[in-house]
């Protein structure tokens, strides 16, 4: 997770980051030990691989000083650096940035990830994440918000991911606008309602699963990618936009959402988060 952190707080699209971070947990250099033991050379050809070739010798050498301060200082384990912190998220904050090349952006992304296995850090949600939150109705209350996940660090975690915040919004919309369809009720509105209500919660669930099943990739690919999921969006705002106020809300915000994805699947800079799209092997093999 440090290492995720390290290289995506880079200014490089998060495409390459997450390339380069794949490759070097391919490699193994998720391994401290491994990656301790490597030269600044392999470690800079593992990042050009990896398409990181803007910053490959900044971050090559950001990694050597990474492995150096947690062999070191922390005796190869970084869980001892939350011994030392003593559990205190800003001691925790500070310690962290003894990584070189980790500034505040990059303690950002590490806290939005590891209060998923280190739960004292919890809740954390970053600074864009938590106006995301605000802006469709969540609020900014994170004590709140934990509460209301069941002081579940893992799903906080989850949440703490901006584009989660907007899909589960979307899933809690169609699941509305579903419920909306039975008044008045005829066959035709009931089964769009039974329809648009299982879409949200499939919508919805998916943020929420630590895994994703392989059967989902299967047969709803198209929720795997900018495109697909803003056609579905725009989709099922369209078929919701009839006779009812709460309708036409719903259906428009899900649609506009819908547009936006559609616009971000034209931008190079900016790829889907690791919540749509499909799962990229040996992902999650990061230690902390």
């Amino acid at each position: 997770m440090a290492i995720d952190a390290l290289l995506k707080s880079r200014p490089i699209s998060h495409d390459l980051s997450e390339r380069a971070v794949n490759k070097v947990i391919q490699v193994g250099y998720h391994d401290i030990q491994k990656l301790g033991g490597s030269s600044w050379e392999e470690r800079t050809a593992v990042l050009r691989d990896g398409g990181y070739n803007r910053y490959r010798e900044q971050g090559a050498t950001s990694l050597g000083d990474l492995a150096d301060l947690v062999n070191d200082k922390y005796d190869g384990d970084l869980n001892n650096l939350l011994k030392k912190a003593h559990n205190d998220r800003d001691e925790t904050r500070q310690l962290i940035k003894e990584i070189k090349g980790l500034g505040d952006l990059g303690a950002d992304l590490f806290f939005n990830n590891v209060q998923s296995v280190w739960p004292a850090m919890a809740p954390f949600i970053d600074r864009r994440s938590l106006q995301t939150a605000d802006s469709i109705g969540i609020g900014t209350d994170l004590d709140a918000i934990y509460t209301d996940l069941g002081h579940d660090s893992v799903m906080m975690s989850q949440l703490a991911n901006g584009f989660r915040i907007v899909n589960i919004a979307v899933g809690v919309f169609m699941v509305l606008g579903g419920i909306s369809q039975f008044f008045p009720a005829s066959m035709s509105s009931i089964i769009v309602g039974i329809y648009v209500i299982l879409f949200g919660l499939i919508v919805g669930g998916l943020e929420f699963l630590p895994n994703v099943p392989d059967y989902v990739y299967r047969y709803a690919s198209f929720l795997f990618s900018f495109l697909g999921r803003g056609a579905f969006y725009i989709f099922v705002g369209s078929i919701m936009l009839h006779d009812h106020v709460l309708r036409y809300i719903a259906g428009s915000i899900i649609g506009v959402i819908g547009l936006g994805y559609l616009a971000l699947e034209f931008i190079p800079s900016i790829e889907p988060p690791s919540n749509m799209r499909e799962t990229d092997q040996g992902w999650g093999a990061e230690q902390v």
